[in-house]
């Protein structure tokens, strides 16, 4: 029998993928459960409800997103270079875990999902986008714009270095998987540089 620590962090690996794949509507806690081959109400266990299970894979998320952003920031007090950083850290993140842009998308667009978290702040990510928008702010060119443009542009950044891969089984159907992984091998010098175009004005 595995140690309750092991099954918890396998639980989340897998319910992070289906939370990914399916959206939170399209989760079921049976499937999780099934496929490591335990019960559902072995993972009631360790977490007690459905939205419990979301907000633990999206609590993880958030760390590992706090950590790129707070790692791109160190070494430099150039707030267009950390925020370049930034951006090229979390890209190369994506591209290592698929399910990552895809869990990032549904916070900021699948209202089923918010809706249930809405009910228990904070909210999903709050404590990366925050200081993500923060950073924006810092920079030359967005320092005088506002709390709301320097809110769109981080938005515009991350959904742009999202997008792909978090549709990447989707444009693979549509226009085949050469393609889209060409265009994943080049995701990193992309978001290169759509950052210095946003700061340049």
């Amino acid at each position: 029998m595995k140690p309750t620590r092991q099954t918890r962090n396998d639980l989340l690996k897998v319910a992070r993928r289906h939370f990914a794949e399916r959206g939170y509507q399209g989760t079921s806690l049976a499937d999780v459960a099934a496929e490591l081959g335990v019960s559902k109400q072995a993972l009631l266990h360790h977490f007690k409800s459905k939205p419990l299970l979301y907000r633990a894979c999206l609590d993880l998320l958030n760390q590992d997103l706090l950590h790129l952003l707070f790692t791109a920031m160190d070494g430099t007090e150039d707030a267009d270079l950390q925020l370049e950083r930034c951006l090229v850290a979390l890209t190369e993140y994506y591209l290592e875990d698929g399910s990552a842009p895809a869990l990032v998308m549904g916070v900021l667009t699948d209202a089923p999902g918010q809706v249930v978290l809405s009910a228990a702040p904070p909210l999903p990510l709050q404590d990366f986008l925050e200081p993500l928008v923060a950073l924006v702010q810092a920079t030359p060119r967005w320092q005088g714009g506002g709390f709301a443009e320097a809110l769109a542009v981080a938005i515009e950044l991350l959904g742009a270095i999202c997008l792909l891969s978090a549709a990447r089984k989707n444009l693979s159907v549509r226009f085949g998987v050469s393609a889209v992984e060409q265009g994943r091998r080049l995701a990193v010098e992309h978001a290169r540089d759509l950052v210095r175009v946003r700061l340049g004005g």
